[in-house]
């Protein structure tokens, strides 16, 4: 089974041998009612395949929280918005479950963008300057003082950033706010796994994409160095770029645990297309 969240798509749930799944567009969550109490009907947004029907009122509802202090996974902390998905799931839904996010109008095929890498670079390999300056990551080459970004390029730059959190079951009783586990380990495949390796440069000789100021807000430092793309598997899912302008992408995974029927929660930390 898997879930399917996009900041232009959904939320998607299926089970592999008879397909179950539920899609939730967050797309305009700006939209949404600022707190849990005010959350809203939003039905409109999903589109649900389960083998019984939910039975509730409001299966379906959304709000938001702005201004939230969230800290990331390098311990910088920044103000988000997080949008909180709350649904129904009718029936158990036996394992694997897998969550997606999916992008609509969004083209990773462009012949500008595909291009826009180094390949050296995630390899592991402290590429100098001056190789980087004439390389296909046009426009995302060297920074304003002349260090090479890392890792260079618009693919790297534009990764996909809201950060979806384990659903958690809601509702009274001793079900109430179970964690359902999911990992970020094992979305990519093997074979990209190992195009990437950790760098050797040192953090002083490189800057962070544009798009990732938040998340390294004084560049690279001996506190907060480069991250180490062997073991970023979010990033390799977002550097095999999609053929089509609609796509899906492996966020979450649990591969041994049963998905009990009931309500559920997913709060997302919205910053697709803010900076990372």
């Amino acid at each position: 089974m898997g879930i399917i969240f996009a900041p232009i798509g959904g939320l998607l749930i299926y089970a592999s041998s008879q397909v179950e799944e539920l899609i939730f567009d967050y797309s305009n969550c700006k939209d949404a009612p600022v707190g849990k109490d005010n959350a809203k009907d939003a039905r409109a947004n999903v589109r649900a395949s389960f083998k019984t029907q939910s039975k509730g009122d409001t299966p379906y509802q959304w709000y938001k929280n702005d201004d939230v202090d969230v800290t990331l996974d390098n311990g910088v902390h920044i103000n988000t918005t997080v949008c909180s998905l709350i649904f129904d799931i009718p029936n158990d839904i036996g394992a694997p479950v897998y969550l997606y996010y999916r992008l609509t109008n969004f083209y990773q095929n462009h012949r500008r963008y595909v291009k826009s890498l180094d390949l050296d670079q995630l390899k592991g390999v402290a590429v100098p300057n001056a190789t980087i300056g004439t390389s296909t990551c046009d426009p995302l080459r060297l920074d304003p003082k002349g260090k090479a970004y890392y890792p260079c390029g618009l693919i790297a730059n534009s990764v996909f950033n809201d950060t979806i959190l384990e659903p958690r079951r809601i509702g009274g009783g001793n079900d109430g706010n179970q964690t359902y586990p999911m990992t970020n380990k094992g979305i990519s495949w093997s074979s990209d796994k190992d195009l990437y390796k950790p760098t050797k440069y040192s953090y002083d000789q490189v800057s962070p994409p544009p798009n990732w100021i938040k998340r390294y807000p004084d560049g690279y430092t001996e506190k907060n160095p480069p991250p180490n793309v062997q073991e970023w598997e979010e990033l390799q899912v977002w550097m095999r770029t999609a053929g089509l302008p609609t796509f899906s992408k492996l966020a979450r995974r649990n591969d041994g645990d049963r998905m009990l029927a009931g309500s559920y929660q997913i709060d997302i930390q919205d910053s697709m297309f803010n900076l990372f």
